[in-house]
């Protein structure tokens, strides 16, 4: 099974393994998933391969690893890299760390999860974001954490075009207006919330 048929058909290619492949994405039915798993009930076996890192890992092979769990089926899993460790291994930060994924699409409800990881988890945090609203989640970042919070960001990691960069909250944002951050691909942020402190003026407008 693989999130994208194209991507996992070129790791098979090039292993020279020749097997059935099936898609498995965000859209897939429960009907679809639910195909999978009674064949894997009926003694075949099966493996999933996401388009890069590790599967699973806010990635839409939940959904299957899931049911398999109800089913009890066994599963095991194959060391990979996902976007946060790789992230986290070239940040250059080290202590306790709070991986949270996606945060909400929504804005008003983005910016609560941001206030409430800001106030409530002074440690080291990643989240993921999407293309679409990557230059506004940086803006909430420098209005609830403060400017001068820690950023490090990566884009495509793991990929062919993979970008690192890492820089105070402010500069981070500076960077998607003049281009040095190219707005294409998926995203992993590392927010340095350990000493995070927004200025005593804009504290009330931005934490109530």
């Amino acid at each position: 099974m693989a999130e994208d048929t194209r991507v996992a058909i070129r790791l098979l290619n090039f292993y020279k393994i020749k097997n059935k492949l099936f898609s498995y994405h965000s859209h897939s039915s429960e009907y679809r998933i639910n195909e999978y798993i009674d064949a894997i009930s009926e003694g075949k076996s099966a493996a999933i391969i996401s388009d890069a890192g590790t599967p699973c890992i806010s990635d839409p092979g939940v959904s299957i690893i899931k049911i398999a769990i109800e089913k009890n089926i066994k599963i095991v899993p194959v060391g990979g890299i996902s976007a946060f460790t790789s992230l986290l291994s070239v940040s250059g930060l080290s202590g306790n760390t709070l991986f949270v994924g996606f945060l909400s699409n929504k804005s008003g409800k983005r910016k609560n999860q941001l206030k409430d990881l800001y106030l409530n988890h002074k440690t080291i945090i990643v989240i993921y974001e999407s293309v679409y609203r990557v230059k506004e989640c940086i803006e909430d970042i420098v209005n609830i954490f403060g400017e001068k919070t820690d950023i490090v960001i990566g884009r495509e990691l793991t990929k062919q075009f993979e970008q690192i960069i890492r820089a105070e909250a402010k500069n981070i944002l500076d960077f998607f207006t003049d281009g040095s951050i190219l707005n294409k691909g998926e995203f992993c942020i590392i927010i340095d919330n350990r000493k995070s402190k927004v200025c005593e003026a804009n504290a009330e407008n931005n934490l109530m």
